[in-house]
């Protein structure tokens, strides 16, 4: 199989920012400090910039992207978007 470069950058991309997702629900999930704050802030913003690179994948790269996520609690409780 031949992957694009390009390709492979964007879920590679999606896939960091899928885990900085998952540790923000962590942070939270388990104290209210400073972290916990800063992940309230920066949730949103993860998932704002997840969502753009989603819709800008062809169903191959959200296929490899879908195939890729962890199995489990993070990858149930965040709903891709639908072009």
């Amino acid at each position: 199989m031949n992957h694009d470069p390009k390709t492979s950058a964007r879920v590679a991309e999606a896939l960091q920012i899928h885990r900085s997702i998952a540790a923000c629900h962590a942070y939270l999930a388990r104290s209210d400090d400073a972290h916990a704050l800063t992940a309230t802030l920066m949730l949103p913003c993860y998932r704002a910039e997840f969502e753009r690179l989603v819709l800008a994948m062809s169903a191959a790269e959200t296929n490899e992207l879908m195939s890729r996520l962890p199995i489990g609690e993070e990858r149930q409780s965040l709903s891709l978007p639908r072009a």
